[in-house]
C-alpha cells in the first residue's frame, strides 16, 4: 500500500483529501502541529511535529519516505526541500496571491488583477513592486514548480475557501446579524465585488486530480474556484435566502465603510480578485462535485451548530460593532442627501443606440438614428 504524508489535513479541505487518498488505496498519515484537532476527521495516523523548519520536520518523519507528499500548511519551501529524494509526488497549495494586482491592485495599470486570472497570465514579480506577501507565496510555489527535483510536482491556487471549519468563517459576518436580530447591514460599494470562492470539496477534488494525473501535473500550477461565483451583494443575499432572514442591505463607499469591508474579502485583498478554472477541467478532468449554493448552505449551517468564538477563530477581526455601523448609515445618508441638494444631477434620456422606426421607411427614424 503507497504511503502518503498530509501536511496539515485538519482544515476545510483536509478531510476531504484524507477521505479521498483511502478511496485511492493510500496509507495516510497526517502531519500537523497538534494545535487543531478537529472532531470527525478520518481515522489515520497523526504526526505531530512544526512544519514551517527543515529540523523539526525531519525530527517528525525519521527515516520515512513517502509516495506522495501533500503540503497543505506549513512553509513550502521547507517541505519541498526535506522530501527531495524522499516522495515519488509533492503536490503544494499556494494561494491567488502569486497573481500581478493581487494584493495592492492600486500599483498595477489598469488597476488590480487580469479578469479572470489564468494560470499563465502575468505573476506578481512582473510589476513594478512586488508586495512581500506576493512575493513569499511566489518563492514557495518556485522552489515546487521550478527548482530541480527528484519529484514529480504540481501546485493548487486557492481563493477564498469556505465551508465547516474554515480558518476565516466568511458567513459569520452576515449569520450572527440575522441571529442578533439587525434589521439593517452595510454592504461596501453596492456590493459589486466579487472575490472567487471555492467550497472545500470542490477545492479538495483539484488537488485530487493532481494526484491521479501526475504526469499531465507535473510542474504545473492549477487555480481553484467554484464554477458559479457570486458578488457580496449575491452572496449576501444568499446567505440571507438560506436564513430566511431579511435585512435592509445600505450601500457605503468601501473607503468609508472599512470595518464592514474587511469582513468580506481577505486579508489585504481588493476586489476583484476572480479566476478560471478550465486549465483543471482540461487536464485534470476536474467536475464540480458540490454546486456553490449547496457548499454555500452547508457552510451557514455548520455555523449555526458552531457559532464563531474568538478562541475557535482568533484571526477572525469582525467587531459587530452595531452603533457605529449605526452612526455610519446615518451619516452617509445625510451627507449623500445633502449633496445632492447642493448639486442637483439629472440622469440623461437614454434609448437604446440602434434605430427603431416607428413607421416604413428608408430614412432616420423620429431620433435621428
Amino acid at each position: 500500500m503507497p504511503g502518503a504524508l498530509v501536511i496539515g489535513g485538519t482544515g476545510p479541505t483536509g478531510p476531504h483529501v484524507v477521505g479521498g487518498l483511502i478511496d485511492r488505496g493510500f496509507d495516510v498519515t497526517v502531519l500537523h502541529r497538534g494545535v487543531h484537532e478537529p472532531g470527525g476527521l478520518p481515522d489515520v495516523a497523526h504526526i505531530h511535529a512544526d512544519p514551517h523548519f527543515p529540523e523539526t520536520l525531519r525530527a517528525g518523519v525519521g527515516q520515512r519516505d513517502f509516495e506522495l507528499v501533500l503540503a497543505m500548511y506549513g512553509r513550502v519551501r521547507a517541505i519541498a526541500d526535506t522530501f527531495d529524494g524522499r516522495c515519488g509526488q509533492l503536490v503544494a497549495v499556494g494561494g491567488v496571491p502569486v497573481y500581478l494586482g493581487c494584493i495592492d491592485p492600486e500599483r498595477n495599470r489598469p488597476y488590480g488583477m487580469r479578469l479572470p486570472a489564468r494560470e499563465e497570465g502575468p505573476l506578481a514579480d512582473q510589476g513594478d513592486v512586488v508586495p512581500t506577501f506576493s512575493e513569499l507565496v511566489l518563492g514557495a510555489e518556485r522552489s515546487v514548480l521550478d527548482a530541480v527535483r527528484s519529484y514529480k510536482s504540481g501546485v493548487v491556487r486557492y481563493c477564498g475557501i469556505y465551508g465547516p471549519r474554515n480558518v476565516l468563517p466568511w458567513e459569520w459576518s452576515i449569520v450572527r446579524r440575522v441571529l442578533d436580530g439587525r434589521t439593517r447591514m452595510i454592504i461596501p460599494d453596492h456590493g459589486l465585488g466579487i472575490i472567487s470562492r471555492c467550497a472545500a470539496r470542490n477545492a479538495a477534488a483539484i488537488v485530487l486530480g493532481v494526484v491521479d494525473h501526475p504526469d499531465v501535473a507535473n510542474r504545473q500550477a492549477y487555480n481553484c474556484a467554484d464554477d458559479d461565483q457570486f458578488s457580496f451583494l449575491q452572496w449576501t443575499e444568499a446567505v440571507l435566502d438560506i436564513l430566511g432572514a431579511e435585512i435592509e442591505l445600505v450601500s457605503v463607499p468601501s473607503d468609508l465603510a472599512r470595518s464592514a469591508f474587511a469582513e468580506l474579502p481577505p486579508p489585504g485583498g481588493r476586489p476583484h480578485i476572480v479566476v478560471d478554472n478550465a486549465k483543471a477541467k482540461r487536464d485534470l478532468a476536474y467536475r464540480e462535485v458540490v454546486p456553490a449554493v449547496a457548499a454555500l448552505e452547508e457552510a451557514v449551517h455548520w455555523l449555526l451548530a458552531n457559532p464563531v468564538t474568538p478562541e475557535a477563530y482568533p484571526m477572525y477581526r469582525a467587531s459587530f460593532d452595531y452603533a457605529t455601523e449605526d452612526r455610519l448609515i446615518d451619516a452617509y445618508r445625510a451627507a449623500r442627501d445633502w449633496v445632492l441638494e447642493q448639486v442637483p444631477d439629472e440622469p440623461p434620456d437614454l434609448a437604446h443606440p440602434m434605430p427603431h422606426p416607428q413607421a416604413p421607411g428608408l430614412s432616420v427614424d423620429q431620433r435621428g438614428r
